[in-house]
Parts: structure tokens; sequence; C-alpha cells
């Protein structure tokens, strides 16, 4: 199973996260965003994280789910 993409990110491995549902700016954004600004649950200690970083996030075409 894939880490996600908050764990992935203290690892600093490159990722890919994939959203389906609409939730990304109540969610997925301020979850990363706590992670660079130096969150300390999950693996934080075991990989020493201090925060850092930066995530790109693009949004697939408006109502893509009417042409799938």
């Amino acid at each position: 199973m894939a880490p996600l993409p908050q764990v992935a990110h203290k690892m600093g491995r490159h990722y890919i996260g994939i959203k389906q549902m609409d939730y990304i700016n109540d969610i997925t954004i301020p979850r990363l965003q706590k992670v660079i600004d130096g969150e300390q649950g999950g693996i934080s200690k075991e990989v020493n994280w201090q925060g850092a970083g930066s995530f790109v996030y693009a949004e697939l075409m408006e109502l893509n789910a009417y042409f799938v």
C-alpha cells in the first residue's frame, strides 16, 4: 500500500495524490499545509520532520464525472 501524501511528503518521496471527491479545499489542502508548517503527528519523530516543502494541485475538468 502506498503511503498517504502527507507521509510521503515527510519521507521526502515524490508522490501524486488523487482525490475523487470535492473536499480538497476543506481537508486535503489544509492537511498538507500543516505538514509543510511542521505538524508533528505520525512518522514525524522517526524522520525528524521539521516542516518544509510545497505542493501543487490541479483539478480535472469541471463536471468530469459527467464525461466518465
